[in-house]
């Protein structure tokens, strides 16, 4: 079955190529600010939306006449524009915020669309050339798009690649997920994975970066220098956590067939500025985006149930106990007597609501997102 994968490696350019890349990518910023500022002009003073097609014919000829502009390849500007015109959409259709010009150093990537190719030692880029890279692991299948990155500790390149991947021989497990601060994650099973909290155990180190970053004189090369070095800091902790999760899912989708989780409003969530880094730290959405997309690599099924009333109802006997209070870890169902402990209870009731164990599960708790493999759900 083919799907689509990503592929991560590390550029080694030389200085050359490093000093020709940040051109590229300065090049993108300031078109991707050109487009912005005059599609708003257009419309601020004669109320005209301009089209994605007549914005990259006024800016192919910008580009052939300023020379700073005419070595980026073409179909990475045109990227570019696409950005602008998914910004707009997000404002319109998604509620997100209006489109903001690029700061520099905020602006990081750009695309190629196609004509990449890559053997053991070099990716080849259209009209940029060969460029070194450190070939961590086997990219196999066909490349669509390849996205360049500048990151704290160098560039990198990103490729897009359709593939077929095997699924997972079946089987009969399933689990309910209740995430958390304490335990990331407790299933449905009892056991319990620990939160590794990245941010806090680098919090000392970060705090004492900032500081410097902060002593130094604005503009200073010593400023730049404590810049870096916060970014590294940054980056590392985003690197380490993103390695625990890839383990832990790849683990829980090998080893059970079904695998369901609650639905939460991450987003209102983080508003509660006593828990908002906690809940950040903790990595919540990446984490059910790794469990959404591998599921659907490896033939798992993978839900999303609501999030009301987990940890209140009984699993056993549906009996919902509202006196419960978050300071309560364990409690005593009154009708059926079982003994709870508080998350797994709510991730027995995640499960049940998933595959429909429970009347109550049928009549209110419907899935409320599904990634579902081709064939049938046992």
């Amino acid at each position: 079955m083919s799907q689509v994968k990503t592929y991560k490696y590390k550029l080694n350019p030389t200085p050359g190529q490093k000093q020709a890349l940040g051109q590229w990518l300065g090049s993108c910023r300031y078109v991707y600010n050109l487009s912005l500022s005059y599609k708003k002009t257009l419309w601020d003073h004669s109320k005209v939306s301009i089209g994605k097609n007549e914005l990259q014919k006024e800016l192919s000829v910008i580009a052939k006449e300023t020379s700073w502009i005419a070595p980026v390849h073409s179909q990475v500007l045109q990227e570019v524009t696409d950005r602008v015109f998914n910004a707009y959409e997000g404002f319109f259709k998604q509620g997100k915020g209006f489109p903001k010009f690029a700061r520099k150093g905020h602006y990081q990537s750009f695309t190629f669309k196609q004509g990449i190719k890559i053997n053991p030692t070099h990716v080849q880029l259209p009209k940029f050339g060969k460029v070194r890279y450190r070939n961590s692991q086997d990219c196999t299948g066909i490349i669509k798009r390849a996205t360049v990155r500048e990151c704290a500790e160098g560039w990198y390149v990103c490729l897009c690649v359709e593939t077929s991947i095997e699924p997972l021989p079946v089987n009969t497990s399933s689990i309910g997920i209740d995430v958390g601060i304490k335990s990331l994650m407790v299933t449905s099973d009892g056991e319990t994975i620990d939160n590794p909290k990245h941010l806090y155990k680098a919090e000392r180190k970060l705090k004492r970066l900032q500081r410097s970053v902060s002593r130094k004189k604005k503009g200073s090369a010593n400023r730049k220098k404590a810049v870096k070095k916060l970014a590294l800091q940054h980056q590392k902790v985003a690197n380490t956590r993103k390695d625990f999760q890839h383990k832990v899912t790849t683990r829980l989708i090998r080893e059970n067939q079904s695998i369901s989780v609650e639905q939460l409003q991450i987003k209102n969530m983080v508003k509660n500025h006593n828990l908002a880094k906690s809940i950040s730290d903790a990595g919540w959405y990446q984490l059910t985006q790794m469990l959404a997309y591998k599921a659907v690599w490896y033939g798992r099924t993978f839900e999303k149930v609501n999030a009301r009333h987990t940890s209140q109802d009984c699993s056993v006997c549906d009996y919902r106990n509202t006196e419960l209070t978050l300071a309560v870890r364990s409690w005593i169902c009154p009708t059926c007597g079982t003994t709870h402990d508080r998350d797994v209870n709510a991730a027995q009731n995640i499960k049940n609501r998933s595959v429909g164990h429970t009347q109550l599960a049928r009549k209110v708790y419907a899935p409320v997102g599904v990634v579902v493999r081709e064939s049938p759900r046992l």
